[in-house]
């Protein structure tokens, strides 16, 4: 049974304040830890939620939380940086949910990554995304611009002619899908090969 006594705000009448706390935290964080914050039992908390409509739905991420993880947390704002702008998250929801993407932060670059984007971005720009799982496109020109790393241009991608090694290997997997044989071709992009396999099918 709670203690009523360790709650210091037990008989005092909710206030908008309170009420607002508890709409923002209820489900994303521990009840007691509600409680605590507000002076409140568990019980009174869990009731205050019910009065506002509040139930396990709560525990959902709502479409403006996940644009947050989207574009903040993918540009390496840095973890304190999106728990404020997610009231109510812990860093270890935030995290989990960023897994539950695919989505990575722009300050976590392995040095595999970092190496991929040094010598893809130079001759295809933020289509080295494609190479890069979990990465999007505005996450791979943050950090090439961090790393001094500029784009030459598309020119340069569509001088390079395709080998007949490359030719022949693309007509022996053509059945297979794109995404399935990419990592056979890892100097051109998906939308090159794609292009490429369209010329060879139109060849009679």
């Amino acid at each position: 049974m709670e203690d009523e006594k360790s709650y210091r705000n037990t008989r005092s009448p909710w206030t908008v304040e309170e009420y607002r706390y508890v709409e923002a935290g209820y489900g994303k964080i521990p009840t007691r830890e509600i409680a605590e914050h507000l002076g409140r039992t568990p019980t009174a908390v869990r009731l205050a939620a019910r009065s506002l409509g509040l139930n396990k739905q709560s525990l959902e991420w709502t479409d403006a939380e996940k644009d947050v993880m989207r574009t903040h947390y993918v540009e390496g704002a840095g973890i304190a940086k999106v728990m404020e702008m997610l009231p109510g998250r812990t860093k270890k929801t935030i995290f989990t949910m960023a897994q539950k993407m695919g989505l990575y932060s722009a300050r976590g670059w392995t040095r595999e990554e970092t190496q991929l984007l040094r010598k893809h971005y130079p001759l295809i720009g933020t289509s080295v995304a494609e190479k890069l799982p979990g990465r999007t496109p505005e996450a791979v020109k943050i950090k090439a611009n961090q790393l001094g790393i500029s784009f030459k241009g598309s020119m340069v991608v569509s001088q390079k002619m395709w080998t007949p090694e490359e030719l022949a290997l693309l007509k022996q997997h053509e059945q297979a899908r794109i995404a399935e044989i990419q990592h056979l071709f890892p100097d051109r992009t998906a939308v090159a090969i794609s292009h490429a396999r369209a010329r060879l099918k139109a060849k009679p």
